[in-house]
């Protein structure tokens, strides 16, 4: 809880200062790879009000080779996540518990049948290749393709 406090609190510093950058002078230019992912970083972990303002720019990054496409795409998806639209890319995941343990599925996506094809135009790994990435870790996530937002919220306890 306190570490979680603790991540709450820098979260809001930093987007403070990035937000008052991007507010009064637009993305800057001519910084490492590393600062502006630490950008991208920071308005990814806003609030779903912040990141539906700063995506614009982000996609302008990503389109002009500044950021990954991958990033602008995760973004994307996580901004529909959370208002409860179907994901495109197929990046977003939400977590189930059962009683055996914890369950990953995929976030509902608009166009299953075009997921590899949508995910390699944003220089993400096929699908196949996401979900074997969280078997490694132990981890098991499922892509059902017939699952509905309302369907997965109610797995989750959520209405």
């Amino acid at each position: 809880m306190a570490a979680s406090l603790q991540m709450n609190a820098v979260d809001q510093e930093n987007q403070a200062v990035v937000f008052g950058i991007l507010d009064k002078e637009g993305w800057p230019a001519g910084l490492c790879s590393l600062a502006n992912s630490a950008i991208f970083l920071v308005i990814d972990h806003a609030a779903l009000p912040a990141q539906e303002k700063y995506y614009p720019m982000v996609k302008e990054k990503a389109d002009e080779g500044i950021i990954g496409k991958g990033d602008a795409a995760t973004l994307q998806d996580r901004i529909l996540m959370r208002k409860g639209e179907k994901q495109i890319y197929g990046t977003q995941t939400a977590s189930v518990r059962k009683d055996d343990g914890t369950v990953y599925y995929l976030w509902p996506v608009e166009n299953p049948d075009k997921l590899d094809e949508l995910r390699k135009e944003v220089n993400l790994p096929p699908i196949a290749d996401y979900i074997a990435i969280f078997k490694q870790q132990g981890m098991m996530l499922v892509w059902d393709k017939s699952l509905s937002v309302d369907g997965l919220k109610q797995m989750m306890g959520k209405n």
